[in-house]
Order: C-alpha cells, then sequence, then structure tokens
C-alpha cells in the first residue's frame, strides 16, 4: 500500500510553468506597447510645440496675408498661412506632419488675433 506525499506533481509543475510562462509574455507585449506609444507621444509633443511657437511668431508679425512651409527634424513637415478677414481680424492656421511607427499624424492649430 503507498503512503500519500506531499509536493507536486510533475504535471502540476508543468501547469505553472506554462501559466508562469504565458504572463511573461503577457508583461513582455504590454512592454514593448508602451515603448512604442511613448514615441508617438514624444513625437506628437513636438509636433505640438512646433505649431505653438510658429503661431507665436506669426502673431508677433504685422496684420498682412502670408503663408509658408518649412520642414524639420523627425520629419516633421509644416504649413502655416494668415488670412485677414473683415472687422480687423487675422485668422493664423498651421498645420504640422509628423511621423510615427504607425504612420502619418497631424496636428493642426488655428487662432484669431486682433490687427
Amino acid at each position: 500500500m503507498r503512503t500519500p506525499r506531499s509536493g507536486f506533481t510533475l504535471l502540476e509543475a508543468l501547469i505553472a510553468l506554462v501559466i508562469i510562462n504565458v504572463g511573461l509574455l503577457a508583461l513582455v507585449a504590454s512592454t514593448a506597447v508602451l515603448i512604442r506609444q511613448t514615441g508617438e507621444v514624444r513625437a506628437r509633443s513636438a509636433a505640438v510645440r512646433t505649431a505653438a511657437n510658429r503661431l507665436q511668431q506669426l502673431g508677433a508679425t504685422t496684420c498682412a496675408p502670408i503663408s509658408g512651409s518649412a520642414a524639420g527634424a523627425f520629419s516633421i513637415r509644416e504649413t502655416w498661412s494668415i488670412e485677414v478677414q473683415q472687422g480687423g481680424v487675422r485668422e493664423l492656421f498651421d498645420s504640422v506632419t509628423y511621423t510615427t511607427p504607425s504612420g502619418p499624424r497631424s496636428v493642426v492649430l488655428r487662432t484669431k488675433l486682433p490687427c
């Protein structure tokens, strides 16, 4: 007659290892997603800063309709314009396109200022 032993069987140990491996793989996958999203947030932040800086520069200029474009670091492409409207108001427009691993993205900022 066999006496009961305390401990794990080989099958229980294998199942525990599989569960631990699945958990570790999920952790690695979520870390990769987090790193990719961090890069995209940095690129978007740079694009928003670029657009905001351009609007500040355009706001300090005269009340004349102008437009232009520029290319910068991190594949940032920018187009801007000033449109003079009735009532002594000018509309400032800046569109910044940047590239991420997910594809091209863009940020558009608009504001109206008095002349």
